[in-house]
Formats: structure tokens, sequence, C-alpha cells
């Protein structure tokens, strides 16, 4: 059973995405620990997480070839913490209501340590992203759906139904109530027509005949992380084809480069935004991707101010992670291109899934999201995270539309994006009570409490 519902879990994940698998995927798990204790119950822990994610994110086999068993093995760890710890509430006679709420905080514990605190962060396949874009997602964020969703499995396990009924009721009228942003219209002051440039490997000439193909109506240009692979502001001649391609065509320009002040060895991966005046500003990358020479990590999350509004420019790995895009939205960014690099060779579903991610970033914070792509998947993303337009991945090509100013700061950017600090206090507490041992009765002290 661990095994089988570690595979239904993975199937609620691209390229199937068939999300509601992620209940009976998590019902298996607490059904094939009901009753078990210690390694038994690690163990059963331990293949349901092997499962899933040998066969969710098999795609990194080919980046890391066979080491990629030992990451997994990192993964499924978490699974099995979280069983030993169900095992030591059971132990200790953790039943009914008090059973249910406590898994549903161990979940969410574990969960979290493992998408944003762990050294090796790993986001993907949480049980809230599962549920995609809805309306829930700017009020508690992607943990907080994690929590309701895993509550709703273990009612269903306990068959309190009438209990279930209310989180599963939450869950389906927050998904139903979700609805498509209207594109602008162009001649919307805060309209900003914007389009993008999907290529891998290619030279700086491909970029810039690509940009050209365009109307001159386009305000803000896009080329995808690592367009060009060196401090382009260290070559003048292609610093200078730049700089005349933003006063040909009256373009802001966001492009991802690399900044190496005095062409030392230290460098950082940039999202340089420019016009025809000049540098507008530029950001380093936050999150540089595990096991790569992805520069030195940047330190903020800050806005570019463009004639046409404040563009937030994190890239890439940035928006797998919530604290970026929150933080930039709440210093006054309006509207977001992101630079992005998913190799080709990295495989349709490696890219399918990243793209889901930066869908929840947006629906979290309400802002326009144009992700721009080396091979996809790049997309046209409305504030309540609905696509509008697609550039699908392992292809070439380019992207254009319209997004819109947004000012309106959403409850989970405000203060919503503390409820899974506030689930991991509690459940940390928890865990150090039931990592105590249990208190024993001495004999002669029961005899006189009978």
């Amino acid at each position: 059973m661990a095994v089988l519902s570690g595979a239904v879990y993975a199937m609620a994940y691209p390229p199937l995405g068939w999300g509601w698998l992620v209940f009976p995927g998590l019902v298996g798990l607490l059904l094939a620990l009901r009753g078990q204790h210690g390694t038994r119950a690690r163990t059963l822990g331990f293949l349901h997480g092997m499962t899933a994610y040998g066969l969710g994110v098999s795609w990194l086999f080919h980046i890391f070839g066979t080491m990629v068993v030992v990451l997994w093995c990192v993964l499924a760890a978490f699974t099995a913490l979280f069983a030993e710890m169900q095992s030591r509430a059971s132990s200790r006679g953790v039943v009914g209501w008090q059973l249910a709420v406590f898994t549903t905080l161990n979940w969410c514990g574990w969960e979290f340590i493992r998408a944003e605190l762990f050294p090796l962060k790993f986001p993907w396949m949480t049980a809230g992203l599962a549920m995609g874009p809805n309306t829930l997602l700017p009020w508690v964020g992607v943990y907080g759906v994690s929590a309701i969703v895993i509550l709703t499995a273990v009612l269903g396990t306990m068959r309190l139904w009438k209990l279930a009924i209310l989180p599963l009721a939450i869950l389906g009228v927050g998904i139903a109530l979700l609805r498509r942003s209207p594109e602008p219209w162009a001649d919307d002051p805060l309209a900003v027509s914007v389009a993008g440039v999907q290529l891998e490997n290619v030279s700086l000439d491909a970029y810039l005949t690509g940009t050209r193909q365009f109307p001159l109506t386009v305000r803000h240009m896009v080329w995808p992380e690592y367009a060009v692979p060196y401090d382009i502001r260290e070559n003048k001649r292609d610093w200078e084809l730049v700089r005349n391609l933003c006063h040909e065509r009256g373009i802001t320009l966001t492009l991802g480069t690399q900044s190496r002040p005095g062409g030392g060895d230290v460098w950082r991966n940039i999202a340089l935004t420019l016009d025809p005046t000049g540098v507008l500003g530029e950001h380093t990358k936050v999150h540089p991707v595990h096991f790569f020479d992805d520069g030195t990590p940047g330190t903020t999350a800050l806005p570019v101010q463009a004639t046409h509004g404040k563009v937030g420019t994190p890239i890439c790995f940035d928006c797998d992670y919530e604290g970026v895009v929150r933080q930039m939205t709440a210093a006054g960014t309006e509207m977001f291109v992101v630079p992005t690099m998913d190799a080709e060779s990295w495989s349709a579903r490696q890219h399918d899934q990243h793209a889901e991610l930066f869908r929840i970033r947006a629906c979290e914070n309400g802002r326009w999201m144009f992700v721009v792509a080396t091979s996809g998947v790049s997309q046209l993303i409305d504030p309540n995270g609905q696509v509008h337009v697609r550039l699908a991945a392992l292809g070439q090509g380019t992207i254009s539309g319209t997004m819109k100013r947004e000012t309106k700061l959403t409850f989970y950017t405000r203060f919503g994006w503390l409820v899974p600090w506030g689930v991991l206090a509690v459940v940390v507490v928890c865990w150090a009570c039931l990592m105590k041992p249990p208190a024993v009765t001495s004999p002669g002290k029961a005899g006189a409490g009978r």
C-alpha cells in the first residue's frame, strides 16, 4: 500500500497532472502506517517517498545520472521522518481529533522544512501544489493549501466523513471560484505590451533578430536567463549593440547575463534591465541551482523602476520559493518579468512541472507574470494564476501579450506567508514532547492512586 500510494501521489503532478490523486496518495500512506511503529513505520514512509519522488521527478536522472538515487533517498527521508513521528504519537495514545490535528501539522512541518529550509531545498511535489492555482492561495499560500489537503485525507482515513466534507468543500469552492483575469486593453493606461524570445544556445545576433520581429508597440522585451552567458557590459561591441537596440525600438529590455566586476573569478547571475536612457537596475539571483556553478547568490529582492511601472525581475529558481516574489511584491512590484533557463536536455516533464510553480507565485501575490525560458515553458500568467499565452517546452520561437500593473497587496503577501511558520512553531513543540521518554509510573504510586 505504501508503494502503490506513492505511485498514485506522483500522478498528481505533470506530465499527468491529475491533482486530485494527491488524496488517495496520502490516504494510502496513512492507512499503511496505521498500527505500525519504529523501524517498520520508518521503512513504510521511506518506501512511499522513494516511489513518489522516483517516479515524479525521474527526470533528475538526465541531470545527475546514477547519483540521483542519493537525492531520491534524501527526499524520501522526510516522509520517513513523518512516519516516525506518526508512530510515536500513536504509541503515546494520541487519537481522534487530536491525532487528526497532529498529523496535519506533522506533514506540513516536514514539507515546509523540505521545501524552504533544508539546505537542499526542494519545493516541488508539495500537497498544495497538486491543487494548482485557486482562490485560497492569495490568503494562505501553497503551504496553507497543503494543510487543508492533508486534513481532508486524515479525516477520510478516520471515516469522519461529516468533518471531512468541510475542508474538502473549502478546496472545491477555492478551485471553482477561480476566474481568468481579463487581458487589459491596449489603450488601458495600466497595460504593458510585453514580448520574449525563447531560444537556447544561440548567439546574441539571434536575440537581436528575434526582437526586431515584433511591432514597435512592444514596451518591454525579455530574453531568457543566460541569454548572454558572460558580462555583456565588459564587451564593448555587444553592449553597444544591445543599447542601440533599445534606442532603435524604444523598448525596455530585461535579459539574463552575468556581472563580473573587474573580470575576476567571482561572478553573479543577474537579470539586467535597461532602456534608451541606460541601465535601470539589476537583480542578482537569490537562489542558485543546487550543484551548479550558478554564481554568487544575491541578498536583495527589489523591483526595477521603469517608465511603465515598477517591475520585478526574479530569475528562474527564485520563483520556486515563496520569499523572493513575495518580498518584491511587498516592496512595490506591479508586475513581473522572469528570465528562466530550463535546458532542453532536462526533458519536457521537468519543464512542465517547473511551469506550475510560476503560476502559484503569481496567484499568491496577485501579479501578472511573464516568464521567458530558454527552451520552455514560456508563459504569460495573470494574477489568478491562469495562463493567457504559452510557448511549449522543447521548442524555439517568440511569445507576446499584454500585462497590467497591479498595486493591491494580497492577504498572503501581507500576513498569510506566516502560516507555515506558525505551523512549524507548534509542531516543533509537539516533536520535542514526543522525543522525550514516556513517563513511567512506579507500582507504588499506581497502587496509591487506586
